[in-house]
């Protein structure tokens, strides 16, 4: 595979060069800095209120603003909203988001410097969940019609030098695109690729690209698929990056840093969102975060390249491991750490003191120190590589610390007569991400099925930024079907969990599920409700509900079909009205706001997936 169609080099950090997208004062792509943007939440008709927002996200270090703009009313609020802004000293450049009404993006391109236009529903109309038998014919002129609302959008584009973002989302693929490729990832890169070609032949280049999922594995994937369809079409243009409905607080920030991480990490994205069901303003720190904590890799020390005939970049693929005792295999990646007051206990717990050690649960001692005690089954030795290689080590299983640069000819043949071994492996590269890919890879080409659990050790204080830099670090090789189990150790303060970010860096990369997985959106000038206190609301009465998917959505726009692997749905249905779904099914329509809450527990438990808390 020329891994070139989507990235430069996997094993030696570069930007992917895009063409350069000029939007108001700043530039996207090409050899500019990521751009880190978000979108207000407040109604695009009240001008004062979108103006303060926008100045607010302006402040905090935002570089480029979306609005919600359903109709034409709102469209034309926004030449009173830019120059609100100009007066005040603000050029932050602004974006349209357009939603169903070619009208509404024909106006706003004539006011500001970008629209934001989705191509499942530009000109399609809302979805109707229809299964359309399309001809050769029949869909040829379905694609005629776009181009007739597509072409006078160009050209006003072209007249007054606005950008276009063709914007694709997972839940509002058109019925069309759903009929003849299905809900794929390759149906989300043509839904794109039908508009991005009917822009190259009207030579409009001015286009940013998206596509996004509130699944990070889909969301990844797809890129990089889409990557792949512009390699071999010629194109190369730049790409926003983001995971739709996040959600909020811890789970909304590791999931998107596990989405964005693994793409900026292999030098993909042109500018990024952060989408928290939180104030807009609290996004844009965490997505500078994210960009900060990768720019640090560019300079890494050389990693020794591989063959990558068993990589697969553009599909989920779990790396095939031996069971070893309680790791590997079909199961579950595990955590392996400390103990730590206030938070959560991990599969198997390292300690260096045998006085911590009780008769149940499962335990690792440093070699040495186990080597001198009484050997108890639940008790584990960590070894060194040389200690591997030259001591005869009988136990169950034996955890073995290793780096890539370690492994050679003689490590492939001792792990080769080994049924008892779980590496450790851990990275002293910045580029930890890339060069444990190598490993993995190297273990796959030399048919070795020994199981891995990722290791990384931060030096720094462990707090809410380095719970970011973790979700960079494993995440991406997480989301590539490597791991059978995560260990993090630190060297300073502890201010935030440790364990429990493992766990909900699993969650994010969906290969373990511990708790309730929540898809919510961050709201918008289309949420009709109260978005952020209802979704804390619902985590309140549900956090005990493991594994179960519930979406908390703000509007129909993208609410039905972003949620549609989940189980349950609460999504906007107009000004203080809720509607519940279950899977797909609409169960019930316009509950009061008040009442939803209550009527959603009461549908969980209708359907048998309620159990109390203990």
């Amino acid at each position: 595979m020329d891994l070139k169609q989507y990235c430069i080099d996997i094993f030696k950090y570069k930007r992917y060069k895009s063409t350069e997208v000029q939007v108001g004062n700043i530039k996207i792509g090409g050899d500019n800095p990521i751009v880190v943007q978000s979108m207000t939440t407040t109604n695009t008709n009240d001008i004062d209120a979108t103006i303060e927002q926008i100045r607010t996200i302006s402040q905090a270090g935002g570089q480029l603003v979306r609005m919600t703009t359903q109709g034409q009313r709102e469209a034309r609020c926004l030449e009173a909203i830019k120059k609100g802004l100009v007066d005040q000293g603000y050029t932050i450049p602004l974006v349209a988001d357009i939603h169903f009404n070619p009208n509404a993006a024909n106006l706003a391109a004539q006011y500001i410097e970008k629209v934001r236009i989705n191509p499942g529903n530009f000109a399609d109309g809302s979805k109707r969940f229809e299964n359309i038998e399309h001809t050769e014919t029949s869909y040829q002129q379905e694609l005629e019609q776009i181009k007739d609302k597509l072409i006078p959008l160009i050209n006003i584009c072209k007249e007054n030098h606005t950008a276009l973002r063709i914007g694709t989302n997972h839940g509002s693929l058109s019925d069309r695109i759903m009929s003849k490729y299905g809900d794929t990832p390759i149906g989300m890169v043509e839904s794109c690729m039908e508009f991005l070609r009917i822009c190259r032949e009207q030579d409009f280049n001015q286009i940013v690209l998206s596509i996004k999922s509130s699944n990070a594995r889909v969301m990844v994937h797809t890129v990089r698929l889409l990557i792949q369809h512009m390699y071999n079409e010629g194109m190369n243009y730049p790409l926003h990056l983001g995971v739709t409905e996040a959600g909020e607080g811890e789970d909304g920030r590791i999931r998107s840093a596990v989405g964005i991480g693994t793409l900026l990490a292999d030098g993909i994205g042109d500018t990024i969102r952060v989408s928290l069901t939180e104030n807009p303003e609290n996004e844009i720190p965490i997505a500078n975060q994210i960009i900060q904590h990768i720019n640090k890799v560019e300079t890494h020390p050389t990693i020794q390249a591989i063959s990558t005939a068993n990589y697969s970049p553009f599909s989920y693929t779990k790396r095939e491991s031996s069971q070893t005792g309680m790791i590997g295999g079909k199961q579950d990646p595990v955590i392996i750490g400390e103990t730590f007051p206030n938070d959560k206990k991990p599969d198997i717990v390292y300690t260096t003191d045998i006085k911590n050690i009780s008769h149940s649960g499962a335990y690792i001692l440093p070699y040495k120190i186990w080597s001198k005690e009484t050997k108890q089954a639940n008790v584990f030795p960590l070894t060194d590589l040389e200690d591997f290689l030259h001591d005869e080590i009988l136990t169950e299983i034996i955890f073995v610390k290793v780096l890539y640069s370690q492994m050679n000819d003689a490590f492939a043949k001792k792990l080769a007569l080994s049924d008892n071994i779980v590496l450790i492996l851990q990275s002293e590269n910045i580029n930890s991400v890339a060069e444990q890919r190598a490993a993995f890879l190297w273990l796959t080409n030399h048919d070795l099925k020994t199981p891995v659990v990722m290791h990384k050790c931060y030096d720094n204080n462990f707090n809410a930024e380095t719970q970011i830099k973790a979700s960079c670090d494993f995440g991406p090789l997480l989301m590539d079907g490597f791991g059978d189990g995560v260990w993090i150790e630190h060297k300073g303060k502890i201010s935030t969990p440790i364990n429990a970010t493992l766990f909900s860096i699993l969650q994010a990369a969906r290969v373990r599920f511990s708790k309730p997985d929540y898809i919510s959106c961050p709201g918008c000038g289309r949420t009709l409700y109260n978005l952020q206190e209802t979704t804390k609301k619902v985590k309140e009465k549900t956090s005990h509900l493991k594994g179960l998917k519930i979406a908390v959505m703000g509007c129909i726009v993208n609410g039905p079909g972003e949620m549609a692997d989940a189980d349950y749905g609460y999504v906007g249905s107009g000004p203080g009205k809720i509607t519940l779904y279950y899977r797909r099914q609409i169960i019930k329509k316009n509950i009061p706001e008040k009442d939803a809450v209550n009527e959603l527990i009461q549908l969980i438990k209708e359907k048998g997936d309620w159990i109390e808390a203990i």
